[in-house]
């Protein structure tokens, strides 16, 4: 054991959603081959807290399920394909998430709720951190898909690895439930404190 443990804060889809993401994935390699993401799960990353403590880590965490238990579940619609550009010509096909101003409240409040300050872009990545080349082979396939997806998030996963591990893998760690019933609009405070939650974050 490091002592260091990551941590992977996400949103998983239902399993009609992640087969679809999926055939997107092969129908890729199909044109490029192999790429990193091509056999992860479809999922919506919150946040990725790298080399923590796994004593506080784990506490804290287990602190914030009563706040976002009050949070209800969110219908999010997949609406088309877009990319990012990333440095030295690298780039990532994603499913955009249409933004709404429910959705975006209801952001605004997982971020408040987790205590995240940095702008978030929900997105499901299919293709990520591609060469430039294979991303003009790729995207005139994508660029003009009317794919139009409703689905719900009804939950928070977290998982955890060993920072240091050699090939270190992914395991199950925490699942909280979005119960809430009241819309989210009026729930706007979380039950503690926020900066007594998460903030080693």
């Amino acid at each position: 054991m490091t002592g260091y443990a990551d941590y992977l804060f996400l949103l998983s889809p239902p399993e009609p959603v992640k087969e679809l993401i999926s055939k997107y994935k092969k129908a890729s390699v199909k044109h490029i081959g192999n790429f990193k993401s091509m056999d992860a799960p479809a999922h919506i990353s919150i946040l990725h807290a790298e080399r923590q403590k796994p004593y506080f880590a784990d506490h804290t965490i287990t602190r914030i399920q009563k706040t976002l238990n009050i949070m209800p579940p969110v219908l999010l619609h997949i609406d088309g394909f877009k990319y990012f550009s990333h440095l030295h010509s690298q780039y990532t096909i994603y499913a955009h998430i249409r933004i709404s101003p429910a959705v975006d409240a209801w952001f605004t409040l997982l971020k408040k709720n987790l205590g995240i300050k940095k702008t978030l872009v929900p997105h499901i990545t299919v293709v990520r951190n591609v060469p430039e080349a294979n991303f003009n082979t790729l995207w005139p396939h994508f660029r003009h898909k009317k794919l139009v997806e409703p689905f719900w998030i009804e939950e928070l996963k977290i998982v955890k690895r060993e920072t240091f591990g050699n090939m270190a893998k992914w395991d199950p760690f925490k699942t909280f439930q979005f119960k809430g019933t009241i819309g989210f609009e009026y729930v706007d405070t979380p039950v503690e404190e926020v900066k007594n939650q998460i903030n080693l974050f």
